[in-house]
């Protein structure tokens, strides 16, 4: 009975391989200009989310160096933008995930709960990078 478990356990492990690698070649010819299921959709807009993500911490870490750089040449008592930012970055990401979950609350639970928290991540998130690019600008990076 054992054996067969294991059997079993290992069919189901081989299975869902298969179907992931199938699902992943096919989500690579998703056209996401023009999605037309769920399935779809989900995936184009978890890799908008990944993009948008991914742009916006090469902002913040773009800004970081630069105010580590600035924080090198500056009087002691005026040293700490960096640690600012961090403190900054984290109370954005804070208040991101819960303007989003009190857009999507009615609608939480439910697919379209989970597409409106998203999107409004994605469109906070390109805001967020749209400050921290111009934060750089401002200082002469």
């Amino acid at each position: 009975m054992l054996f067969a478990h294991r059997k079993l356990t290992l069919s189901t492990g081989l299975l869902a391989s298969v179907l992931m690698a199938v699902a992943a070649e096919a989500q690579e010819n998703v056209d996401c200009g023009y999605p037309l299921t769920n399935s779809e959709r989900t995936y184009c807009a978890e890799k908008a989310l990944s993009e948008t993500e991914a742009d916006m911490r090469k902002a913040y870490d773009r800004l970081h160096a630069r105010l580590v750089e600035m924080d090198a040449e500056l009087p002691e008592h005026l040293k700490g933008s960096p640690g600012a930012l961090e403190e900054a970055q984290a109370a954005w990401k804070a208040y991101s995930d819960k303007d989003c979950a009190a857009y999507s609350f009615p609608f939480r639970g439910g697919t379209q709960g989970s597409e409106l928290y998203r999107n409004c991540i994605i469109v906070l998130t390109l805001k967020r990078t749209e400050d921290l690019n111009a934060t750089v600008e401002d200082y002469g990076n």
